[in-house]
């Protein structure tokens, strides 16, 4: 080792000849304050050298190649370690092998907040973290030594460090039918849930606990992928006592620790049409003149939008007075309305109507005609017009009867006189 300038308070240029490998490092020109012990007083930036060509000391790129699998949300280390000795330049960290993609991380330059070296300022271990993983970080990563230049070319690349993500899915999504369905028939409903990696997952349709039958999931997309979509869809019977009744959508993942579940209330999209009732209380005939009481019933129908009315012969004059809507204790509701008058002649064959609505559907109607009996004489009260065709008879019988006796003395008189020709007709044979 000799000075470029021998002498010189200015120049302290080193010449250093017979360069070995071990001389690779990097070189500081410090000035020193004079005394008992001398101290540092101001350096230079330092001169990096490398060493190129040494027998054995070529440079090596060192990278685990993996596969490592990393929980969405956890922390990524990636190791890579460059061995021996070559020419200035920094080292970058890339996913994928497009180099004209920015770096995630670069010894000389900027880099994400998420990225962070393991032992800051090493030359030689060039390990990376990467914090808060998510399921697009999923790839290969590669260490790559640059050679220094007006544009860095890329001298020597480790194998590539493969990584996948393992994310957990979404809170699993259920969706009805966009209207209400009517109890007996089926009704279809889907489950989606997305962003979990690996692949393999589990659904399960539940009906009040009970396990439902349905088709294996569509999960997207089909090939490799960082994170991955299902679709499940199943059909479900309603019946009358779905009101309350509970669909699950249950999700198994290797990422979970308990299934992720989702539930559906049956009875947002049921409907359940009305039973109609019409009842008289004293039923049919009715005696005359009696109180008689028409009941109209809509029983064990769902949702709450329908509306009952009674009437007398058509006519809004004469409508029955409706009692609050009950629930029942499956869910389902009840509206009942009553008339009641008395059971006069003139209201005889009167015709009693019991309507129902239900939103959005046909109406159900029943109808029943007053049916009056009234009291005979010597016999149990037949209904009026039985009354009126026995009055008839009888006033016929008393026509019958009012001939037969004017006509009675005149029929005597000839059976007597015939009768008399006869006895005098035998008295002359004999004679004879």
């Amino acid at each position: 080792m000799t000075r470029v300038v021998p002498g010189s308070q200015r120049d302290f240029s080193l010449r250093i000849t017979d360069i070995r490998p071990e001389d690779a490092g990097t070189y500081y020109c410090v000035k020193y304050r004079a005394g008992a012990q001398d101290t540092e007083f101001k350096s230079g930036a330092g001169t990096e050298v490398s060493v190129i060509g040494a027998k054995g000391q070529d440079l090596e790129v060192v990278q685990p190649s993996g596969p490592l699998s990393v929980s969405a949300g956890e922390t990524l280390t990636l190791a890579c370690t460059v061995n021996g000795v070559g020419p200035p330049g920094g080292v970058k960290w890339h996913k994928g092998s497009d180099r004209k993609q920015p770096p995630i991380y670069s010894e000389r330059g900027p880099t994400p907040s998420r990225v962070t070296r393991v032992v800051a300022g090493s030359k030689t271990d060039f390990s990376i973290r990467i914090s808060n993983i998510r399921p697009e970080d999923a790839g290969t990563y590669y260490c790559v030594k640059y050679r220094a230049a007006t544009q860095d070319t890329e001298l020597k690349s480790g194998a590539g460090t493969e990584v996948s993500v393992i994310a957990t899915p979404s809170p699993p999504s259920i969706k009805g039918p966009a209207s209400r369905v009517l109890s007996g028939t089926l009704a279809t409903f889907s489950c989606t849930s997305d962003g979990f990696s690996p692949r393999a997952i589990k659904v399960t349709w539940l009906k009040d606990n009970t396990r439902i039958t349905s088709p294996g999931p569509t999960i997207l997309p089909e090939g490799d992928s960082i994170s991955y979509q299902l679709l499940s869809t199943v059909q479900v019977p309603l019946t009358r006592d779905d009101v309350k009744s509970q669909l699950t959508c249950q999700i198994e993942h290797e990422t979970l620790r308990s299934p992720l579940r989702e539930f559906f209330k049956l009875g947002d999209i049921l409907r359940v049409p009305p039973r109609v009732k019409l009842e008289a209380n004293p039923a049919n005939p009715v005696p005359l003149n009696e109180s008689v009481t028409f009941s109209c019933s809509a029983e064990g129908f769902y949702p709450e939008d329908t509306t009952l009315a009674l009437t007398l012969n058509s006519s809004l004059s004469e409508t029955g007075t409706a009692e609050p809507m009950a629930q029942n204790g499956d869910g389902t509701f009840t509206l009942r309305s009553s008339l009641k008058l008395n059971a006069t002649e003139d209201r005889n064959q009167s015709a009693f109507t019991c309507m129902v609505t239900q939103n959005s559907q046909p109406v159900a109607a029943e109808t029943s005609v007053l049916n009056i009996r009234v009291p005979t004489e010597g016999s149990e009260s037949v209904s009026i017009d039985h009354f009126m065709l026995s009055s008839f008879s009888v006033f016929i019988g008393l026509i019958l009867a009012n001939k037969l006796i004017v006509l009675a003395p005149f029929l005597l008189y000839r059976f007597l006189k015939k009768s008399r020709g006869k006895r005098n007709l035998g008295n002359t044979a004999v004679s004879t």
